[in-house]
């Protein structure tokens, strides 16, 4: 009998943290469009009050503490090598971080591709646009994680119980 009910707990448990995982990764991609809308606002600044160039940005972006979860910044080039392609260099460092979303990532080799290539009021109206769309996409996100986060919390919980339920 003790073993059931400790069979039971468990399978609570486990029913909660899948719930609590599943829940977590909605608030991860909240927090990625969030650092993402912070890259957009500095490379803006960047570009517009410092007229830096690409590489520039590019390392005080990898040193920003704020942006910690956009682990593909660590990739990017600091200076320019003869024969390099930027925009190949941002996508390929792109590709390399897993869990941010579709959507996210369309904008952001979106923005590798304005990086760089035209004046500083082109770059800053064009990262302009994609802060309004990443504004769109934060905002689903922020919706999602209210509503189907407390579900997934709960639901892990009931299933867990209900096995519990079972076991014992």
């Amino acid at each position: 009998m003790i073993f059931r009910i400790f069979s039971a707990l468990i399978l609570t448990s486990i029913g909660g943290i899948i719930g609590f995982s599943m829940a977590d990764r909605l608030r991860e991609s909240r927090r990625i469009c969030e650092e993402i809308g912070y890259l957009f606002q500095q490379t803006a600044f960047f570009i517009a009050y410092r007229q830096d160039d690409v590489y520039t940005i590019c390392r005080n972006l990898k040193s920003d503490p704020e942006l910690k979860h956009l682990t593909f910044l660590k990739n990017l080039p600091d200076c320019y090598n003869t024969g390099e392609d930027f925009r190949r260099l941002w996508t390929d460092a792109l590709e390399s971080q897993k869990n941010i979303n579709v959507e996210e990532s369309e904008i952001l080799v979106h923005f590798g591709c304005i990086l760089g290539k035209s004046d500083a009021q082109s770059q800053a109206e064009s990262i302009s646009g994609l802060q309004k769309e990443l504004s769109r996409i934060t905002e689903i996100r922020t919706e999602n994680l209210l509503k189907k986060g407390r579900l997934y919390r709960s639901a892990g919980l009931l299933f867990g119980v209900m096995a519990g339920i079972l076991v014992i």
